[in-house]
């Protein structure tokens, strides 16, 4: 059968996105464009790994007997990034006024059944405690207790948004923005199973970024930038949106030098180019960068 290419988000929590080639039986993906994982059927209907594949360097561990269809795939392989085909997104709602609040998953097709819907918002693995919020960093306000991670409050600002009953709502999103409402939902009125949201709707990036108090605003945005490398590998940006990420990307060499094959578009370009030398100095110098994916 003919290759497949294609990327996938890896979403809630958040890690980027994907590449994917897929041949059928076997497929590689990618994290960096440079080091792709294979895997193959074991002819007892489990995908298993079964070597790796760098760029420029070719199979580095494996056999390459019954890989020869995979690794032409991936030496004939058009420019990255592939397209992004999971289209169906499920959106965490608001509980006031029933709009898109987060993004909690994204699939290809048709959505899975409403019964394994979890609406809960992730922003970070559990074992991830590196986040910090300049915002949290700088308030002195006694509610914000000192045994409060910044990653644990900022999920509880977005999940307290739609609780105590939340609501989690599938939607069909083409290249116009425009979401098309799917059945398979939880605690959805049956007035809006089958509505129609403009593409002004849905935030922009993995979280609403309009909130009701300046702190509130600022941690949300503080998120955006922790993970603003990652964000960058998304094609439907604003200009204004790419180009606030790729400054906030800036700031983070190592993660941008591990994901800059996979960005879409560059705005500006003399920048990344002096934050990958940045990077280069870094891993020279054994700095750490507590690195979130995969």
């Amino acid at each position: 059968m003919y290759p497949r290419y294609y990327a996938l988000r890896r979403v809630n929590p958040y890690r980027g996105v994907v590449q994917h080639v897929d041949i059928g039986d076997a497929g590689a993906h990618t994290y960096d464009g440079v080091t792709w994982h294979l895997r193959a059927d074991d002819g007892h209907g489990w995908t298993r790994p079964v070597g790796v594949w760098e760029e420029g360097a070719g199979l580095k561990l494996g056999q390459p007997g019954g890989l020869g269809d995979l690794i032409a795939a991936l030496e004939t392989r058009p420019a990255l990034p592939f397209p992004i085909l999971d289209t169906c997104e499920l959106w965490l709602l608001d509980r006031e006024s029933g709009q898109p609040l987060a993004l909690i998953d994204a699939q290809v097709g048709g959505p899975p059944p409403a019964d394994r819907i979890d609406p809960e918002w992730q922003p970070f693995v559990l074992t991830y405690t590196a986040f910090r919020s300049e915002a949290l960093t700088r308030r002195d306000d006694i509610a914000f207790q000192a045994s409060d991670s910044h990653r644990d409050f900022l999920a509880r600002q977005v999940n307290q948004a739609a609780r105590p009953h939340p609501m989690a709502q599938w939607f069909t999103r083409g290249q116009d923005g425009i979401g098309h409402a799917r059945p398979q939902s939880l605690r959805i009125p049956h007035e809006w199973r089958e509505r129609e949201l403009p593409a002004a709707a849905f935030p922009e990036l993995l979280v609403r970024e309009n909130w009701n108090t300046r702190l509130e605003c600022s941690v949300i945005n503080d998120y955006h930038r922790w993970l603003a490398p990652l964000l960058l590998s998304w094609p439907r940006l604003s200009p204004e949106t790419r180009a606030r990420l790729e400054l906030q990307a800036c700031e983070w060499p190592a993660w941008l030098a591990r994901v800059h094959r996979l960005l879409p578009a560059s705005l500006q370009p003399e920048r990344i180019r002096a934050a990958l030398v940045a990077a280069r100095l870094e891993e020279a110098a054994g700095a750490g960068n507590d690195w979130i994916s995969p």
